[in-house]
């Protein structure tokens, strides 16, 4: 991947040549071949219209016209189907400058003074996820979610070795859905849409991914726009109810019953159903999994956990027919202990 990475282009804007200069020197160290520098910010629009970037380094405080105005402008590019990335600049240590920048739409920053194995580091990461994030779409154009199991394990690897966790969240989603009574059609369908719920993951920066301990609050914000993103990355392909339902996941599986989850804060029934069966599925299945950042629970550990956020974290309806998955359904549960432990 790296030498197609290296032909990707990337564009930075910085009102001082001799920060560009900088830049462009580290990039160059690593065979980026496509770098343009500018520093006129008044001429962004005009130049992402002649060289549609694929990365573009944004400083935030410029005289003539600051970041956030330009981000405003570009927001159609950041936030639209093309899902530009902006990697901030600044030397500004308030915290609320960056979550700022970050609401806005920007992926990732970068504190001044520039450090060369930060930039390298932040770089292939946003230009891999990039990368991956048109292959995404192109896969789901052309195969109309044929090669799905496929398309989610490359969203799951960039999380951790564990490649079979959101195969197992589809899987566990139907059994609860199936508990709630719902139709064999929504069943199915939510078993397949389940295990894209975190396919927004391609965007977010190895270094948050992997990280070994807790975030920051920086880059728990960073972490947070998976589910946008995700969202954003199926509303551009041709709508149909499947991709319409994985959209809704994407976007709504880390909601919370009594409102405080995010990213738009919705609260008991205004979550979408499918949403609150991903949500128990994820959280049981990652709980009895190891991640980077703590050991595996048990399974009663774990069924203790689902408890307690009931009626707060989960939708205390979707937690019993969880619990009746498991008191009804034992050779089901079989069958998925030993999918669980053969992937883990």
């Amino acid at each position: 991947m790296q030498a197609e990475l290296v032909k990707m282009q990337i564009l930075a804007v910085d009102d001082t040549s001799v920060n560009l200069t900088l830049l462009a020197t580290i990039l160059a160290s690593a065979d980026y071949e496509n770098v343009v520098c500018i520093t006129d910010p008044n001429t962004v629009e005009e130049e992402i219209a002649r060289h549609p970037p694929d990365l573009l380094f944004l400083d935030l405080h410029m005289p003539a016209r600051d970041g956030f105005e330009i981000l405003t402008a570009l927001a159609p590019q950041v936030r639209g189907p093309d899902m530009l990335p902006v990697c901030v600049i600044t030397a500004d240590s308030d915290i609320r400058v960056r979550r700022r920048a970050l609401q806005m739409g920007a992926r990732d920053f970068i504190v001044k003074p520039i450090d060369a194995i930060e930039v390298l580091m932040r770089t292939r990461n946003l230009l891999e996820a990039r990368w991956l994030q048109q292959h995404l779409r192109y896969e789901l154009e052309r195969s109309g979610f044929e090669n799905l199991e496929r398309l989610a394990h490359i969203a799951e690897s960039r999380d951790s070795n564990d490649y079979e966790h959101a195969t197992r969240v589809g899987a566990l989603a139907r059994r609860i859905a199936e508990c709630l009574g719902v139709s064999s059609q929504f069943a199915a369908l939510i078993r397949e849409t389940a295990a894209l719920h975190d396919v927004g993951k391609i965007v977010i920066p190895d270094s948050i991914l992997r990280k070994p301990g807790p975030l920051t609050e920086d880059e728990v914000a960073v972490m947070r726009t998976h589910t946008t993103v995700g969202a954003d990355m199926f509303g551009t392909v041709t709508h149909s109810e499947m991709i319409a339902m994985a959209a809704t996941i994407a976007r709504s599986h880390h909601e919370r019953w009594d409102g405080s989850g995010y990213p738009d804060g919705l609260a008991g029934e205004a979550i979408p159903i499918a949403a609150r069966i991903v949500a128990v599925a994820d959280v049981f299945d990652a709980l009895v999994t190891n991640r980077p950042y703590r050991d595996a629970l048990t399974e009663a550990e774990a069924i203790t956990e689902i408890e307690s956020g009931k009626g707060s974290q989960f939708d205390p309806h979707v937690v019993e027919a969880f619990h009746r998955w498991r008191e009804l359904a034992p050779a089901t549960e079989a069958i998925y202990r030993a999918d669980h432990h053969a992937a883990a």
